[in-house]
């Protein structure tokens, strides 16, 4: 069950955005066992002023297009798993134009019980 919450730059337009949200969800469904009808995604746009990521932390490139994905999902992925998938993310990203630098993405994790899919009953009742 992730959450992944996408904060890209407003002058993407909407085939890049939508793009990059289908990239994740399919990296995400190959590397970490997520099903395909699990997809829950938020995107929010931001001004130049409003997204600031540092061009070089990291040493890496960031362009004007840099992204920002932050996933929270169950935990019970391993470590392998993580880094598969940011690997996937970056290759995803590249084949649709993007620069692999231009992806900040951090992992949250947590359990069933911090979860609630409707009807007012935890992950963990259902």
């Amino acid at each position: 069950m992730p959450l992944t919450r996408l904060s890209v730059p407003d002058h993407l337009n909407a085939r890049q955005v939508r793009g990059l949200a289908d990239a994740v969800h399919d990296a995400l469904v190959e590397c970490c066992d997520v099903p395909q009808g699990d997809r829950f995604q938020l995107i929010s746009r931001f001004e130049r002023d409003h997204l600031i990521l540092d061009p070089t932390f990291g040493d890496v490139q960031r362009t004007a297009d840099a992204c920002v994905i932050e996933i929270t999902f169950l935990s019970g992925r391993t470590d392998a798993q993580k880094r598969r998938l940011y690997s996937e993310l970056a290759a995803r990203a590249a084949g649709i134009g993007f620069a692999e630098d231009d992806l900040v993405v951090g992992l949250v994790e947590n359990g069933a019980i911090d979860w609630s899919l409707g009807r007012g009953r935890a992950y963990v009742d259902k």
